[in-house]
This record gives C-alpha cells, structure tokens and sequence, in this order.
C-alpha cells in the first residue's frame, strides 16, 4: 500500500522517479576470457539518445466530473507503466483522427492515502494529479473517462504541447520538418454571371513540400468569402486529408463552388487554401507560404427581355445573309419576371453582341451593323402590343460562327448606364436558325 501511495498522491515526482528507473540500460560485454580484475565496466547508453518520451498532462479536478487542464509537457523520460492501475479512470490516447493508440486504466488523484498513526484511503472532494502517457508521433488527444459513471471528465489536447516540443528539440528522432507549401489558386469561370442563375466556379489549388522530410500527411483547408451581392455554395470552409505529400511532387485539388448574383455590377469573391502537417510532430518552419488567397470577379448582368424579328412569332434566322432586327424592351421591375427595372435607351449599342450563350459566355458574338441604336416604341412578345417605353432595336450582320443549325436561342450581352456605372445585361429569344 505504501508504493501505491508514493506512486499517485506524489504523482509528480513519484512518476519521474520511476521514468529514470525504467530507462533501458546497453552494455558492452566483458570478454569472459579477460581477468574479471582488468574488465571494462558496463558502458551505459546517453538517456538523451533513447527516443521513449512520455506526455505529461496535469489536470485539476474540481469535483469528480469537472476539470481543468493545468499543464501539458512532453517529457524525454519513458512513461511507466499502467499496468495493475486499478479501474477507476480509462486513459485513451488518440490520434488527429480520434483513431484511439491507446487505453490504460489510472488511478484517480481523487483517492489519497493518508497517515495519521494508520494508512488509510479517503476520497477527496477535489484535487490535482498527472496523468503520463507514452509519447507517439501521430499522439493528438487524451481523454479521461471516470470508469464507474462512464462520464468523460476531461479532454485534453496535445498537439501543441508536442509542436512545441518538436521545435524546440528539431533533432529528436520522433520529430521531422518539413516545408509544407500553397504554390496556386487558380479560380475560373464564366465571362459572367445572370441575376439569379447559379454559375459554377472550379478552383484548383496546388500544394507542395519542399522537405528537408518527405513525404508527409497534411491537412488542406479550402475556405470562400464573398461580396454582398453574391452568394455561394458551398460556404463552409472544408478540410481534407492529403496522404503522403512528397518532396517536389505537388498534388493537385479541386473544389466548384456554385455562385449566384443577388445584385448588379461587378463583385468579387475570394479563395482561400492553407496547409498545414497533419502529425503534431511534424514541424514546419516556413509559415508564410503555408496560405494564399486569389480573387475572382464575377460581373453580374441584369436580365432582360429581348424580342428577335419583331411582328415575326417564329424568328427565322438566316445565318449567311441579311440583317436580323432585335429589340431590347423597357421594363418594369417584375415584367416579364424580370428582378430590377432597365431602361433599355442606356445601352451602349457599342458594347453588344449577339450569338447563341455559349458564344457569349466565351467571349464571342456579332456585333452591331449600324454602330448604333435606335429608341423606339417596339412590339411587345405577343407581337401585336406596343407599349408606352422607349425600346432599343439593334441589327446584326451575317450569323455565321455565332449560331449553328442547331440553336434555339438567340442572345444578347451588353452593358449599359446603370445606377453604380457600366453594368452588364443579358437577354435570350427563341429562334428558327435555316
């Protein structure tokens, strides 16, 4: 009983006691055909070059089911053993999955032997103990657990007590470094965005490691932020695993981010990449390559309603001759399901062009034959209703390389004097291409 005592109600001393007695001893040995008078003594091995270390938590318990963490430390002495320790409280180490490494049984600092003329157990009502543990190189978590109410009473992190150790002690064989890197972001996507309608944003985000350790485990983070007037999916921030990461072979990741336009004009959202080791014991000592972020513009074009071949409810379009008349429609907020109000004579016929939306989204498109717009009071859809706004009819050359025999719809994309500046629209009708 009294080895029990000095084991756990001095803990703290007790246990480092017993971690030097465990230290492994190497010896050389004497040649049995020397003069035992003459041998050389054993040659003990350096204790510092021994790798077994322990973790060392020191918790304070308030009552039996409240803690606090005191102190973490990593020790370079070997932890004893728990073996005989009796059921009172369950030790599980865990790695930076919650995959458990370990699990031991402790005493619990809350029952004290005392010795006043008779040893005796009593059970306090708080107290502090410390709780070693062996030391591993994928060591995240320990949990303690009060056996009999099978009540977690603690959780206890230990990656940055190990962080810590592991830089200040570079050289130790448990620890490696390494430069983890973010070398791009690479955002893309469409030349723009309609009020309303989701467009998909893919980015790839190239990380690295640089050594002098390799390959290592890393975590990646991918995170989104965005300007009012957007909105993106998804807008959680994400962390993904990324296996053995090797020096001078960057890995590739990718991530579509689906974002729509709640507002005119042009916005920007922001991509975020940061990296970091996976393991506590990795040390990377390089942190500002360790995140980077690239923006990305979306210009957000008002929808519009446009009417191709007014008076005509089939729009044949000829795509090797004529000129094809197009009006672009006043609007009311609302009209035609339309988001805003537009005023169709604040378009800038310079800037519009025409073609199928693929054409346009890449860039493409006929332009305007006249170089010029004309306002005027033009047929509504139903091609029979004119009504009181001032339209903008515009005319396109030869259709040839912006629609193909295929298409049934005709499209515009423009800017035009908006109530923040130049401001994107965008409209579509049906067409009959012959």
């Amino acid at each position: 009983m009294q080895r029990k005592h000095m084991t756990y109600w001095g803990l703290g001393v007790a246990a480092a006691t017993l971690a030097i007695v465990a230290l492994p001893l190497t010896t050389v040995q004497a040649d049995t055909t020397e003069d035992p008078g003459t041998a050389a003594l054993p040659v003990v091995v350096d204790a510092a070059a021994d790798p077994a270390k322990a973790v060392v938590g020191r918790l304070d318990f308030a009552s039996r089911t409240e803690t606090s963490v005191q102190s973490v430390t990593v020790s370079i002495q070997r932890a004893h053993s728990h073996i005989g320790d009796p059921p009172l409280l369950r030790l599980t180490t865990a790695d930076a999955d919650g995959a458990p490494i370990e699990v031991m049984n402790a005493w619990s600092p809350l029952w004290v032997f005392t010795n006043d003329g008779q040893e005796r157990l009593e059970i306090q009502d708080s107290g502090s103990g410390s709780f070693i543990v062996p030391f591993a190189a994928n060591l995240a978590s320990l949990t303690v657990e009060d056996i009999e109410l099978g009540q977690t009473v603690a959780e206890v992190d230990l990656e940055g007590p190990i962080q810590d150790f592991c830089a200040a002690n570079p050289g130790d064989p448990d620890c490696l470094e390494a430069d983890l890197g973010v070398d791009s972001v690479s955002p893309t996507g469409p030349l723009f965005a309609v009020m309303g309608d989701a467009v998909d944003i893919p980015v790839a985000s190239v990380v690295s490691n640089a050594g002098p350790d390799g390959p290592i485990d890393a975590e990646v983070t991918r995170s989104v932020v965005a300007d009012p007037g957007l909105t993106v999916v998804p807008a959680a921030a994400d962390t993904v695993d990324v296996a053995a990461l090797a020096i001078g072979a960057p890995q590739t990741l990718e991530r579509t981010y689906a974002v729509t336009c709640t507002a005119p004009g042009v916005h920007s959202v922001s991509f975020t990449t940061s990296i970091e080791p996976k393991l506590a014991s990795v040390v990377d000592a390089n942190t500002a390559n360790d995140s980077l972020t690239e923006a990305f513009e979306v210009d957000c074009a008002v929808p519009v309603t446009i009417n191709i071949q007014p008076g005509s409810t089939t729009n044949p379009v000829k795509l090797n001759s004529g000129v094809l008349p197009l009006a672009v429609l006043s609007t009311s907020a609302g009209e035609y399901g339309n988001p805003v109000a537009f005023d169709a004579t604040t378009i800038d016929p310079l800037s519009v062009k025409f073609g199928s939306e693929s054409v346009l989204l890449g860039g493409g498109g006929g332009t305007e034959s006249h170089h010029k717009g004309h306002p005027e009071r033009s047929l509504e859809l139903d091609e029979r209703t004119r009504d009181a706004d001032l339209d903008l009819v515009l005319h396109f050359g030869p259709r040839t390389g912006v629609l193909t025999p295929s298409d049934t719809e005709g499209c515009v994309f423009g800017r035009f004097d908006g109530p923040t500046g130049s401001t994107a629209f965008f409209g579509c009708d049906a067409v009959h291409v012959k």
